[in-house]
C-alpha cells in the first residue's frame, strides 16, 4: 500500500507538471500571436518564450498547427465563459444582442482570437486542425445568437425572422466588420453601431 501511494503521488506530480508546461506553451503562443503575423510564428519562437526546448514543446504538442489550434480553442473558451457571464446578467433581448455584438467584435487590431480566426479561414478548404477547431467554436456563437433572437421574438421585442435567412447575412456582416477593425479601417465603436443598425433594420417589429 505505501508503495502504491507513492506511485500515485508521483503520477499526480508528473501530470501537474505536464499541465503547467502545456499552459506555458499556450501562454507563450498567445503573447507571440499578439505581436506578429500568425504565418510567421515558429515552434522555436514559442519554445524560447515559454523557456523550454523545442523538443519538449513538441512532446506536449505534436506540431506548430496543433499548438495554434489548442491556443485558438483555449482563447475562445475564455471568451465563451465571459460571454456566458455577461449575457446572463441581462434579460432584455435588445441589450443582450448589443452585448453579444460587443463581445463578438475584436478588441482592436491585435486581438489574438481574431488573428486565429483569420488563420482558420485561410485553411477552411482543408481539413486542418485549425479549420476543424473553428467549426466547433462557431457552433457556440451561433447557439447563443439564436437564443437571443428567439427570446426577442417570443417576447415581442424582435420581429419574427427566418434563421436561415437572417443568421448567415448577419454573421457575414459581423465578420466583415471584424476584419475592418483588424486592418484599422473602422474603429470598434463604429463597427458596433453598424451591426446594431443592421439588426434594428431586420429585427424591428412593425406592429
Amino acid at each position: 500500500m505505501p508503495g502504491e501511494l507513492r506511485t500515485t503521488e508521483r503520477q499526480g506530480r508528473t501530470q501537474e507538471r505536464g499541465r503547467r508546461a502545456r499552459r506555458r506553451v499556450l501562454e507563450a503562443a498567445l503573447e507571440i500571436i499578439a505581436e506578429r503575423p500568425v504565418g510567421e510564428i515558429q515552434v522555436q519562437q514559442i519554445a524560447r518564450r515559454a523557456g523550454m526546448s523545442p523538443a519538449r514543446v513538441l512532446y506536449y504538442y505534436r506540431s506548430r498547427d496543433h499548438i495554434l489550434a489548442e491556443t485558438f480553442l483555449w482563447s475562445e473558451q475564455e471568451l465563451a465563459a465571459r460571454r456566458s457571464r455577461e449575457l446572463a446578467e441581462v434579460t432584455d433581448p435588445a441589450v443582450r444582442l448589443e452585448r453579444y455584438i460587443r463581445i463578438y467584435l475584436p478588441e482592436g487590431r491585435h486581438d489574438v482570437s481574431w488573428k486565429l480566426w483569420l488563420e482558420a479561414w485561410l485553411r477552411s478548404t482543408s481539413t486542418s486542425e485549425m479549420s476543424r477547431t473553428a467549426d466547433a467554436i462557431d457552433s457556440g456563437w451561433t447557439r447563443d445568437l439564436v437564443a437571443i433572437i428567439e427570446d426577442g421574438v417570443a417576447g415581442g421585442t424582435f420581429a419574427a425572422v427566418r434563421h436561415e435567412e437572417f443568421l448567415p447575412a448577419f454573421n457575414a456582416l459581423l465578420d466583415g466588420l471584424a476584419v475592418h477593425v483588424l486592418i484599422g479601417r473602422l474603429g470598434r465603436d463604429q463597427a458596433v453601431r453598424a451591426a446594431l443598425a443592421e439588426a434594428a433594420d431586420k429585427l424591428t417589429t412593425t406592429g
